[in-house]
């Protein structure tokens, strides 16, 4: 099944064609969840802050469905 991924911050940065606007489309298989996505693009854990899944945030354990777009954001740090 194909999902829409769009990364945020610099997590893009390991994909070429990246482009920030714009999403990602990534073939993935039936009953994947977050993790495996995040796995399949091989982005670390340690990497991600923040996760929605259709404009709702979600823990890394939700189950995407065909067409879901999924923001990926970095973690955000200040002081």
């Amino acid at each position: 099944m194909k999902v829409k991924v769009r990364l945020f911050g610099t997590l893009g940065k390991q994909f070429p064609n990246h482009d920030p606007i714009k999403e990602l489309e990534v073939e993935i298989p039936e009953n994947s969840n977050v993790i495996n996505l995040l796995e399949q693009l091989n982005i670390s854990r340690a990497k991600v802050g923040i996760i929605s899944v259709d404009n709702r945030l979600v823990k890394a354990d939700k189950i995407l469905k065909e067409g879901a777009f999924v923001r990926v954001f970095h973690p955000i740090f200040g002081g």
